[in-house]
């Protein structure tokens, strides 16, 4: 696969360049941005990144699908379709706009647009699940009134961060309400 293009971005797959860019982006100071990321990974050095990206080149998971999201000619985040299962056709998606610069201009609602209608399309999966935490209420927002995914529960004190235990609101879209929800196949 060499891209999956969206309105304004595309997706391709990852080069060892993106593996700097997206360690120099984790090493920001700004307190919002780290509060979202590091709930997923602990923190890991440069060389420790390219070891892993070493190792997934050579040994692809093939339950997961990583991307990296191009706008403006340059990388500005990644996207994920993992805990793929053919069997059920479903998966989760997972997405990552690297920069407070780039936030608010719409690269993640049409990189996940895209990311979920390839997904729908070409591995003909029936649902994409996602989960978000649930003091995010800018991306709720956005899964919710723009791309059309439905609250399904709350699991509760799911992960830990800056001292206390925080809830996930789990969230899903079927392949028909993408397409009855304009955004389906163009």
């Amino acid at each position: 696969m060499a891209w999956i293009a969206g309105e304004r971005i595309i997706l391709r797959a990852w080069e060892r360049d993106d593996v700097r860019s997206r360690w120099e982006a984790d090493q920001s100071a700004d307190s919002e941005a780290q509060r979202l990321r590091d709930w997923h990974e602990p923190p890991r050095s440069l060389a420790r990144r390219e070891q892993d990206f070493d190792a997934e080149q050579a040994e692809p998971d093939p339950t997961a699908i990583s991307l990296i999201i191009g706008a403006e000619g340059r990388s500005v985040g990644d996207i994920n379709l993992f805990q793929i299962d053919t069997r059920d056709a479903r998966a989760l998606i997972g997405l990552s706009i690297w920069s407070r610069d780039d936030w608010d201009k719409g690269y993640g609602t049409d990189a996940m647009r895209a990311m979920m209608r390839w997904g729908f399309e070409q591995m003909h999966l029936n649902r994409i699940e996602l989960e978000v935490a649930v003091d995010n209420p800018r991306a709720i927002h956005v899964y919710e009134k723009k791309l059309g995914f439905v609250r399904e529960g709350i699991r509760r004190e799911q992960h830990f961060d800056n001292g206390a235990f925080h809830d996930a609101l789990i969230m899903g879209i079927l392949a028909r309400e993408f397409v009855a929800g304009g955004c389906g196949p163009r």
